[in-house]
């Protein structure tokens, strides 16, 4: 077995590095990890979009995961690659699984490490058979959002957390084991000023990517503070008819569930632009008795069987019968955000 290279169990990273590569990197590490941090750069600029394609710090050689095989979609791969692009230099941070990072600096002294969220420093968790780590990218209001990546999933997402989460806003069955603070950002200004920022800034048809149990908040007018006029799923198909930048996020007015308010697009990705003018658009198409698509079989193809389906993804209210055979709408055999999106595009008639 060639043991310089990264082995990975059940999407998790280890690495297996000669002794003496680890006797290089302990002496590297007793000259360099203090400088790191204390010249760490003065100013943070959060990243609520995913990094692009040709950023050396996530998708090159100095990226050791990338570097190996096992790049993003993968949390390790994406927060050391994050830690890099924020620092600027080389992290001194752990190439093995994600459970083992916050021990693996405890244990080495390279940074400090807590349970207050602060910039720029990285989350960890631990849990039966694998672990999560993420980057703290803005605390504002009372809220934390973190930066992620997950291996054999998306490759980027954001995800929020009061801060007085003791879990910091990890899955239940998730332990929190604390903060490293790669830097000191406490005075920096977490405005997104990033350099490759979405292209997609427009209006048009938006995807809910929050993380996998978690909903998106619609609310009344563009601020983190206004009131929650719809909570939407995961995954759920909007059309975003108005734009704004302000108070730190990218908001989409849009229509869901018959209310009508902004949604931080921050939490979405862009499918496409617009190709009917949605004052014309069909929320309703009538159809005939049992027909695929119909799942509550009132004659009509709208939006309330998408929220139908929504539910049956989320088990909430669990399809069954002749209502569970009408919801896939495309046909595969299965219940998937797919026939969500096809009754979607055929209610608006893209």
């Amino acid at each position: 077995m060639n043991t310089n290279k990264l082995t990975i169990i059940k999407g998790r990273i280890f690495n297996r590095i000669s002794a003496a590569a680890i006797a290089v990197a302990i002496l590297f590490t007793a000259v360099f990890s203090v400088s790191v941090f204390v010249n760490a750069a003065s100013g943070f600029t959060p990243r609520l979009s995913a990094p692009a394609g040709n950023n050396q710090y996530y998708y090159s050689s100095k990226n050791i995961y990338y570097s190996s095989g096992w790049g993003m979609p993968n949390c390790t791969a994406y927060a050391y690659g994050r830690a890099y692009e924020i620092l600027g230099s080389k992290p001194n941070l752990c190439t093995r699984n994600a459970e083992k990072w916050y021990d693996y600096n405890k244990d080495g002294g390279y940074y400090p490490y807590g349970k207050t969220a602060k910039l720029g420093a990285i989350a960890c968790w631990s849990y039966n058979g694998g672990g999560h780590v993420a980057v703290v990218e803005k605390i504002e209001n009372g809220t934390i959002t973190f930066s992620n990546s997950e291996y054999g999933g998306r490759t980027f997402y954001l995800t929020t957390a009061d801060v007085d989460d003791a879990n910091a806003g990890g899955r239940s069955f998730w332990n929190f084991q604390g903060y490293i603070y790669i830097g000191d950002f406490s005075g920096s200004d977490s405005s997104d000023s990033s350099s490759d920022k979405p292209s997609s800034e427009q209006s048009g048809i938006y995807k809910v990517n929050t993380d996998g149990n978690s909903i998106l908040n619609m609310r009344s007018s563009t601020s983190t503070s206004s009131s929650v006029v719809a909570k939407i799923p995961n995954k759920t198909l909007l059309t975003v008819t108005q734009v704004k930048k302000t108070n730190g996020y990218t908001w989409g007015y849009t229509t869901y569930n018959g209310q009508k308010g902004w949604v931080a697009l921050d939490y979405c990705v862009f499918i496409e632009s617009e190709t009917t003018q949605p004052t014309t658009q069909p929320t309703t198409k009538p159809v005939q008795q049992n027909q695929v698509g119909d799942v509550n079989r009132d004659g009509n193809l709208d939006i309330s069987d998408v929220t139908i389906i929504q539910n049956h993804l989320s088990q909430i209210k669990i399809l069954s019968g002749e209502s569970l055979k009408l919801a896939d709408f495309d046909g595969d055999g299965s219940i998937s955000v797919m026939d969500i999106t096809g009754i979607q595009k055929h209610i608006a008639g893209i």
